[in-house]
């Protein structure tokens, strides 16, 4: 038995050391198990390369304002292992996940002795499904990585969003968007709806070919629903039956695709049952924040949080960058996964920066030295690096820390001490 939060997580690193393990194998004999709790949650299934998170926190946001117990389900989990999981914005506490562990435990021994060992995602996603079943209305759950081997794709979906597919991950996924759309495309079911955000012309084909082969109907971004953008965070959303003005409290053109996502999710659950008025939908999106996503958490210098931890990420945050009207300079700290394309992510960051400094965090994945250009400020100690550009700073600057959401929740972690 696991008795404390040290015990659990001296477990959880034991289990993080076997790795990325693909295949649903594991996961299906766990769930097996415990009587097959996904079969009983109505679910909304989210894959994508960037924007899963903030599209899931829209989604969430309306339908609790609309009364319903939504369970939600995200990777990474940020600041601790419990936050992975939530039921309208409460995490599950420790008292709760060792309980349920506990139950699950037995049967992980058991694979253990069959050679047979679930990894730590695998062993959440059990655990947040048994903490969901009987005590939500709706799930939704992010994939962790691609979607057709994800420990995610054994949910009971009513509907799939595939946000975007970009390259990221590409050991496992892919080395061209068409092997990783196929990954993302997984999550599909027949004949469930799937809604399709801006996708590149290669990957929204991969996409649409494996829709139509399940029969599960397609609802794509500009073309059966789209927005007209009428200022910074306002914009009409509207399909062939209805239209929203909207406004947003995120910053950012990408917030605006996520949201309409949302929207036409919404749109769907509706005719499935789910009463939602438009009121709740309009006020749901406004009071949408998502922590390290453009997060402003501070002023004079103005500090801003953003976990765009590979290219498209990173471009979506410069692109928002380039429409601030900043008085002072913009000063970055960034630092990132070594599997990243770290050489491109810092070429588009230094296009809005002459104060770009590169720094470490602790992490098994975190960057070395070697994959700094020379031409590059690199200070291995990131509270040292902060400090400096801190103090170095003017009140009319702009401070940016981006990259691995790990490496910003563990900024995020000092600034507060």
């Amino acid at each position: 038995m696991i008795r404390t939060e040290a015990d659990l997580n001296k477990f959880m690193e034991n289990r993080r050391q076997l790795g990325i393990k693909p295949g649903l194998e594991r996961l299906d004999y766990l769930l097996q198990k415990v009587g097959h709790p996904q079969k009983s949650i109505p679910t909304v299934h989210i894959a994508g390369t960037n924007g899963k998170g903030s599209t899931l926190t829209y989604l969430k946001e309306i339908l609790a304002e609309s009364d319903y117990r939504v369970g939600t389900f995200q990777s990474p989990g940020l600041p601790t292992i419990f936050d992975h999981m939530a039921i309208n914005n409460h995490s599950i506490t420790p008292q709760e996940f060792l309980a349920i562990l506990n139950e699950v435990l037995p049967i992980i021994e058991e694979m253990d002795e069959r050679v047979m060992s679930p990894s730590e995602y695998e062993i959440l996603m059990v655990i947040a499904l048994l903490y969901f079943r009987g005590n939500i209305d709706i799930a939704i759950v992010e994939a962790a990585m691609g979607g057709r081997e994800d420990v995610t794709n054994r949910v009971n979906p009513l509907l799939t969003i595939i946000t975007t597919i970009d390259f990221d991950h590409m050991k496992f996924l892919g080395n061209t968007l068409e092997q990783i759309a196929y990954h993302k495309a997984g999550i599909i079911k027949e004949k469930t709806p799937v809604i399709i955000g801006d996708l590149d012309s290669l990957a929204k084909k991969v996409v649409l070919y494996e829709a139509n082969n399940l029969s599960a109907p397609t609802y794509v971004y500009n073309e059966d629903f789209s927005v007209t953008v009428q200022a910074s965070r306002t914009f009409n959303w509207s399909n062939s039956f209805k239209s929203y003005p909207i406004k947003l409290s995120m910053l950012g053109d990408h917030q605006i695709h996520n949201a309409s996502l949302a929207i036409q999710a919404i749109e769907l659950l509706k005719k499935k049952g789910f009463s939602i008025s438009n009121q709740t939908v309009l006020k749901g999106l406004l009071q949408t924040k998502l922590a390290n996503r453009i997060e402003v958490i501070s002023q004079q210098p103005t500090i801003i949080l953003d976990g765009a931890h590979n290219v498209q990420s990173i471009t979506k945050l410069v692109e928002t960058l380039k429409k601030e009207k900043v008085e002072g300079a913009i000063k970055i700290l960034f630092s990132g996964f070594r599997d990243k394309n770290i050489r491109d992510m810092l070429k588009i960051l230094s296009t809005v920066t002459e104060e770009l400094t590169i720094t470490n965090f602790p992490h098994e994945r975190a960057l070395t030295s070697e994959l700094i250009e020379d031409h590059y400020r690199y200070d291995p100690q990131s509270k040292r690096a902060l400090l400096q550009l801190l103090e170095n700073s003017e009140k009319n600057d702009m401070i940016i820390i981006t990259g691995s959401l790990y490496f910003v929740e563990y900024i995020k972690n000092i600034l507060s001490t």
